[in-house]
């Protein structure tokens, strides 16, 4: 096989120099623009970061901003200053739960309410808005919502003693005592020197009929406050639980130098009655009547002193039956659902 060389000739290769020749503005004009359209995007990238930047510096403004205005009491400015702040940028946490904190300080639960969900939607794993979003919940009375709140709370800090006392008492309300006794153990042991803690922990032993344990959970409360006066009320109802009734009637009259009324008076009656003080049992039931004619258990309690006149007199006080009688028909008008009431009254009211 023979190779041949081919050699061009002077003119055909010049006029393929002048041909690259005409490309070359062509080239250098592309390269311009390249370069320009490179300095146009990394320009509007700067622009956009030193914007956020403005717009970030802006945002922890109107923090500062919010948080003088608060300390200095103003929360409506305070108000209208973190709004600024979340209509920049409404995923900013401290805005959102700055505003929920004024909201619930100032008792708009369920404004306080909608800005926590908000803040929690940022930061699911925060406890104080976990936290008092089942507060806000539990006052606004929707308790199972509170309790599931309360208890984000406490998976995010298990050793939190107002959680777990705050979800106990929600679940006692709810009618739940066992669901709330190992929280309410768990706040005792939390804050075994706060009172309403062994409060709270006595209304639940209760609600289990463990009258022991509630009356030594009303006792340690006892020695730590001074107990409000319808938790006596309730102190006394677990010792006449367990017959003990001249620590009832201690417990009565302390109550009754603090704070008289119908309650009291007629459970310091039913004391005295046990005890078989039946003269100082129809004083204490009168005074409850004297203090609410309506009170029914009073009346009642009366009645059966009476009553008890009537037959220690070998039936002759006839007195003592009217007066019975009497106060067990104005009973019976206020209260119907009475079957032993009725039975005396069918047994004595003739």
């Amino acid at each position: 096989m023979r190779f041949e060389s081919r050699v061009e000739s002077p003119g055909v290769f010049l006029s393929r120099l002048g041909f690259l020749r005409g490309l070359l503005p062509v080239f250098l004009m592309m390269v311009v623009v390249f370069s320009l359209v490179g300095c146009h995007a990394g320009a509007g990238k700067e622009r956009k970061a030193r914007l956020e930047a403005a717009r970030s510096d802006q945002v922890d403004s109107y923090l500062i901003e919010a948080e003088v205005l608060r300390g200095a009491g103003d929360d409506d400015a305070a108000l209208d200053v973190l709004a600024k702040a979340v209509e920049i940028n409404p995923t900013i946490f401290q805005a959102q739960v700055g505003m929920a904190d004024i909201y619930r300080m100032r008792g708009d639960n369920d404004l306080a309410i909608e800005k926590y969900r908000k803040a929690i939607e940022i930061n699911p794993k925060d406890y104080d808005a976990n936290y008092f979003l089942g507060l806000c919940l539990q006052l606004t009375d929707r308790l199972a919502e509170a309790i599931r709140s309360y208890r984000r709370a406490i998976a995010i800090d298990p050793n939190s003693p107002e959680a777990n006392l705050n979800v106990a008492t929600a679940y006692l309300q709810t009618d739940q005592p066992m669901e709330a006794l190992p929280f309410g153990k768990r706040a005792a042991e939390l804050q075994p020197e706060h009172g309403p803690t062994h409060i709270n922990l006595a209304a639940i032993y209760s609600a289990l009929g463990l009258t022991e344990n509630a009356v030594k959970e009303y006792r340690v409360a006892s020695e730590l406050m001074d107990l409000p006066p319808d938790v006596m009320v309730n102190f006394a109802d677990s010792l006449r639980v367990l017959k003990r009734y001249p620590e009832m009637i201690n417990t009565l009259e302390a109550l009754i130098r603090v704070e008289a009324g119908p309650a009291a008076y007629e459970r310091l009656g039913y004391a005295y009655f046990k005890t078989k003080a039946f003269a100082e049992s129809k004083d204490a039931y009168r005074k409850a009547i004297a203090f609410d004619g309506s009170y029914y258990p009073a009346l009642n309690g009366l009645a059966v002193n009476l009553l008890n006149d009537y037959i220690q007199s070998g039936h002759t006080d006839r007195e003592a039956r009217g007066e019975a009688v009497g106060l067990l028909r104005q009973s019976i008008r206020l209260e119907g659902n009475q079957p032993r009431i009725i039975d005396l009254l069918s047994r004595y009211g003739r």
